[in-house]
């Protein structure tokens, strides 16, 4: 029986808003929020409220020109309602978790069918990565979902509809034009003009592929830029008028540092994007393997839908391999294109015109068996206190893991059951039995990265920069100064719940730390940075924990 059989007489978007929701929005509150881009936002968005100044990011009270304000305003709405806390900070994404499979299933069964809009939905909700950032603070989740709206609308626009008839055709080819323009828009205020690039990229590849033909003509596209460049000077005007024109400058300086340099550190090998999108959107990844080839069943329509999630799959690994700063969400726009074309498999496999091989069995097991035993061994190391000495290396590592953690043994039923689960999805789908097999490996992914979300993510936070957060929320009823040196952070910002300052001296790193303060002063260092600042004669030691070190200034 078809999947949409089983469902018939139940909305599919009501089912998919549900589903979304019970994976997405889950334990996103059960921990803290995470250096640097989780608490960076989640600050913005706090400073926002504080001050009341809607028009401006700000970090530490000082303009932040690297992000436009989109995401800050959906995270500052959220604090609004829920307040300022951890879930609040990740809520926005949960929501557009929701929207982004309630879209994907729409173009799916517009395009192929009802089974090929809910896979594709499936396949977003369980791959691992795809789960995870719609778990997350971050900003991309809403940066992509509007930059694939508007390329979705653009090829809706693209191809033509035989049975409509010429005055509907222009008045839906009006709207949607309007509408891309302003899913594109909202896209450059939630991250920049990057957004513009990508899609102008694939369109034009998309152009040069079809020898010029698409069904939108060179005035169509002047009137989508002027929609765009309506939206973003909007926001522009009030912002120029504020700060004048030199925040531009900024904002275009930090662009260039990050295709240009290894920003904060984080750099890699040019196939950095691709192996981490084979490896964390596990099962989608490995499905979209045999995806590439031609299928002689497709319609035009589903063959042109196809090539335009294959270009933007090639742009956005290639635009975002040769940039120098390799984090591993800046590709994840690519979680469109590789869940599509995971469903795409699956719907030619499961309506008899594909086979299931060696191609998918090998990796679908290698993979899977990767992260169970990981997620097995890590739990083995927490619950015996195992000492591995490729850890140690570094002080600040080697004193970070003397954290006191529980774990439990009994834990080891989560990758024990995955792994089981993995075999028997395996055997369901190798005798043909290939949507209750499926099945079987999506949900038993979904189940165990939302278990790992629960009991491992905490966990591991405690290790990272739990001592740290600890230190700060005890302070915060105490009216003093808190920095930190040696290292990059926001946690002294927002876990600190830093106050607006009333003179500029509270700003002024050097005076609080140097000068003559009439409030406490505490500093927060690494074991490792002891040597670049510690003056006896002026900080004394209160404690160590977990690789931090914690001052008090001596007055």
């Amino acid at each position: 029986m078809s999947i949409s059989k089983r469902l018939s007489g139940f909305p599919n978007w009501l089912f998919l808003f549900f589903i979304g929701f019970l994976v997405f929005v889950p334990f996103i509150g059960n921990v803290h929020l995470f250096d640097w881009d989780e608490i960076n936002f989640a600050e913005s968005a706090r400073e926002m409220l504080l001050t009341h100044n809607y028009r401006t990011v700000q970090i530490n009270f000082q303009p932040f020109y690297e992000k436009p304000p989109f995401y800050i305003w959906l995270q500052a709405l959220s604090m609004s309602y829920f307040g300022v806390n951890e879930f609040a900070a990740r809520f926005p994404n949960a929501l557009i978790g929701i929207a982004t499979l309630i879209t994907v299933y729409n173009a799916g069964k517009r395009f192929f069918d009802t089974n090929f809009g809910i896979w594709w939905a499936m396949l977003f909700t369980c791959s691992i990565l795809p789960q995870l950032y719609f778990k997350s603070g971050i900003i991309d989740p809403v940066f992509n979902y509007f930059i694939f709206l508007s390329l979705y609308l653009l090829f809706i626009i693209s191809i033509k509809d035989d049975f409509e008839s010429p005055k509907l055709r222009r008045k839906n080819h009006r709207w949607y034009l309007v509408a891309s323009a302003l899913a594109a828009g909202v896209a450059i205020l939630v991250k920049g003009p990057v957004a513009l690039g990508l899609i102008v990229t694939t369109v034009s590849i998309i152009l040069f592929i079809n020898k010029g033909k698409l069904n939108f003509n060179f005035s169509d596209f002047v009137i989508w830029l002027l929609v765009i460049t309506t939206v973003i000077g909007a926001w522009l005007s009030f912002e120029i008028k504020a700060n004048g024109i030199s925040f531009i400058d900024n904002f275009i300086a930090y662009q260039i540092r990050l295709f240009s340099t290894e920003d904060a550190g984080h750099g890699g090998p040019i196939y950095f994007h691709l192996l981490a999108l084979l490896v964390g959107c596990f099962p989608a990844s490995v499905l979209c393997l045999d995806s590439f080839r031609r299928n002689p069943d497709d319609t035009f329509h589903q063959v042109s839908f196809k090539r335009w999630m294959i270009v933007l799959l090639v742009v956005v690994l290639f635009v975002f391999s040769i940039v120098k700063t390799k984090i591993i969400h800046y590709s994840s726009l690519s979680y469109f294109p590789v869940t599509f074309l995971g469903a795409y498999y699956i719907h030619h496999l499961v309506n008899g015109r594909w086979k299931w091989t060696w191609r998918q069995y090998v990796p679908v097991f290698i993979l899977g068996a990767v992260f169970a035993g990981a997620v097995g061994t890590a739990i083995i190391i927490g619950v015996y206190k195992l000492q591995l000495p490729f850890l140690n290396a570094d002080r600040f590592t080697a004193d970070a893991l003397q954290a006191v953690v529980y774990w439990s043994s009994k834990e080891l039923i989560m990758p024990i059951g995955f792994f089981i689960a993995l075999i028997v999805g395996l055997i369901m789908v190798g005798t043909k039995r290939y949507v209750g097999g499926l099945a079987t490996l999506l949900i038993s992914t979904c189940l165990f990265t939302n278990l790992m979300m629960a009991i491992i993510v905490p966990r591991i936070e405690k290790y990272s920069q739990a001592a740290m957060v600890e230190f700060l929320q005890a302070k915060k009823a105490e009216d003093c100064y808190v920095e930190v040196l040696g290292f990059k952070s926001y946690a002294q910002l927002f876990y600190f719940d830093k106050k607006q300052p009333k003179s500029s001296r509270d700003l002024d790193m050097n005076y609080i730390m140097w000068g003559p303060t009439t409030k406490p002063v505490y500093v927060i260092t690494r074991v490792n940075r002891l040597g670049d600042f510690y003056q006896p004669d002026k900080f004394q030691e209160l404690y160590r924990k977990n690789g931090y070190v914690f001052f008090k200034k001596l007055k």
